[in-house]
């Protein structure tokens, strides 16, 4: 009898914890399909995600005189260990493509100018549509005309533009979205103090 008294009490026990868990989504007011649909597309969006790969290259800018003594310019690769003098001129290239299943939105590339480098001016570029902007301050902030203040021999304070050795950083916000197997080439270039 005890048995039977028990293994009833089991039952009942097993039963109203079947009804709870059965209640508990309707009571939260999501059914456990919608539930279960959530978590499906939480799984296919952390599968279907931009995969930007960022390479970043440098050129230095050779000057030479052609036949007619005119100047004509290109650039040669920097690879491994290069040696580079005072006022040379160096071109910093970042290539970007996205190998993901789905676009890259808001995408940002944000380069540091090298220690012992000044950014030369208006020389940042891509190969898209993209607000190009500056930092003044190691990366802080970033505004498109980057502005000090200065005072005059007369005392009066005014704004003026940042000079280029106070650059920082460069950084391109692209107005596009990056398709998958699509690609972005940023540059911009420095002089070497």
């Amino acid at each position: 009898m005890m048995q039977r008294l028990f293994a009833k009490k089991r039952l009942f026990l097993g039963l109203s914890a079947l009804a709870l868990v059965g209640t508990v989504p309707f009571a939260m007011n999501q059914p456990v399909l919608a539930q279960l649909q959530d978590v499906t597309d939480a799984i296919v969006q952390a599968v279907l995600r931009p995969e930007v790969k960022l390479t970043l290259s440098a050129e230095k800018q050779i000057v030479e005189l052609n036949a007619n003594g005119q100047e004509t310019t290109s650039w040669e690769a920097l690879e491994g260990k290069v040696t580079v003098q005072p006022n040379d001129v160096l071109r910093y290239t970042v290539d970007g493509s996205n190998s993901g299943d789905v676009e890259a939105k808001g995408l940002s590339i944000t380069q540091p100018i090298p220690a012992q480098t000044v950014y030369e001016l208006n020389s940042a570029e891509v190969n898209g549509n993209a607000e190009i902007v500056y930092s003044i301050d190691g990366g802080e902030s970033f505004v498109a005309e980057p502005m000090v203040e200065v005072t005059l021999p007369d005392g009066t304070v005014e704004e003026q533009p940042a000079p280029a050795d106070m650059y920082t950083h460069v950084q391109w916000n692209l107005s596009d979205d990056l398709a998958s197997a699509q690609a972005v080439k940023a540059f911009y270039n420095v002089k070497v103090q």
